[in-house]
């Protein structure tokens, strides 16, 4: 499944992708629209690859599994708990 989410970074919104496997835990990530003047790292495969594999429960906070960037802190939190939320949803979908 992939699902599609907007969230806000620090003052624009941030347009992304989470692609899941079918045990809700993250394949990937995708930054669809990046619209702030800084923090534009967080569209870099090498912070984006940190997701995969993640579940709601493991490892996806800024600090606990995710790595933040300087300069793009909320960017990188926003998205992150983005993330998180998505992968609890599915997971809850999953158990219906």
């Amino acid at each position: 499944h992939v699902v599609l989410d907007d969230v806000i970074g620090k003052v624009e919104l941030i347009s992304y992708a989470v692609a899941l496997n079918p045990d809700a835990s993250v394949r990937q990530i995708e930054i669809l629209a990046y619209r702030e003047s800084h923090g534009f790292e967080i569209r870099n495969p090498a912070w984006r690859k940190q997701f995969a594999g993640k579940t709601a429960q493991s490892g996806l906070a800024v600090g606990d599994g995710i790595a933040n960037i300087s300069g793009a802190t909320l960017s990188c939190t926003h998205v992150t708990d983005g993330v998180r939320r998505i992968a609890a949803v599915a997971q809850v979908m999953l158990k219906k």
